[in-house]
């Protein structure tokens, strides 16, 4: 993985999606220029796709497996025009809807499950640091199964300002940290507009961070296991939260 892209060197994100349910989502969005598929691919999904592209004058390049230009992982991708972040300055967009950040997530497959989540549950915003993040890339976008056609990415330069500005907007802002002894009770968890901080796979939470939390959170799991994936914890609060149980 090339960690000298950054999300302060990235414009947009998504021009390049791969796998067939993130082709079917940008072609949903109105996003694809051009689908890539191999020749030997056959599923019902893909003859779909490709007939649908030659209804629509999409190019449909058919390609030999020696000649695959992308992850072995896939059969189909789709070139895009690129989805844009919603920068910090621009917060009034994205006002009203849940919002989960993703704080120095290393882990592009966790980002993309966390999306994932995230349209699931109603958390409508993802946020990513400009620095110290994974980027936003084909790897996020294939893991999200197409989700992030349907959320806002907002960018910022640092937690401090972004949780200031959340405050200011009325969120109540959580966060999860397995040293914490505070199990997760949603019935203490406000109504109205919710901002979720999952911190860094290794590192969890700054204490710096957690001194600005409204609340802060453990998921109780069994003494067999140390701890959870930074996905699947969030995952488990969002829908709590959601559901409110």
């Amino acid at each position: 993985m090339n960690w000298r892209i950054t999300l302060k060197e990235q414009d947009g994100f998504g021009k390049i999606v791969e796998g067939i349910n993130a082709v079917e989502a940008a072609i949903s969005n109105g996003r694809v220029e051009k689908v890539i598929v191999l020749k030997t691919y056959s599923s019902t999904k893909a003859k779909n796709i490709i007939n649908y592209c030659l209804e629509n004058a999409l190019t449909v390049d058919k390609v030999d497996k020696a000649n695959w230009p992308y992850s072995e992982r896939y059969s189909i991708a789709g070139i895009c025009k690129p989805l844009t972040f919603v920068g910090e300055s621009d917060f009034s967009l994205i006002d009203g809807t849940n919002i989960v950040v993703c704080l120095n997530l290393k882990d592009t497959n966790n980002i993309g499950a966390i999306a994932r989540s995230a349209l699931a549950f109603n958390f409508l915003t993802v946020a990513v640091p400009k620095k110290r993040s994974a980027p936003i890339n084909s790897s996020v976008i294939s893991s999200s199964a197409g989700a992030v056609e349907n959320l806002n990415f907002l960018s910022f330069n640092s937690i401090f300002s972004l949780l200031k500005k959340m405050k200011k907007n009325n969120y109540w802002v959580i966060g999860l940290d397995a040293l914490v002894s505070k199990p997760i009770d949603v019935e203490r968890i406000k109504e109205g507009k919710i901002a979720l901080i999952i911190g860094n796979e290794d590192k969890g939470l700054s204490s710096e961070v957690i001194n600005k939390l409204d609340g802060i959170y453990n998921i109780r799991i069994s003494d067999k296991m140390e701890s959870l994936n930074a996905s699947v914890a969030a995952g488990i609060i969002m829908e709590k939260i959601f559901n409110k149980t």
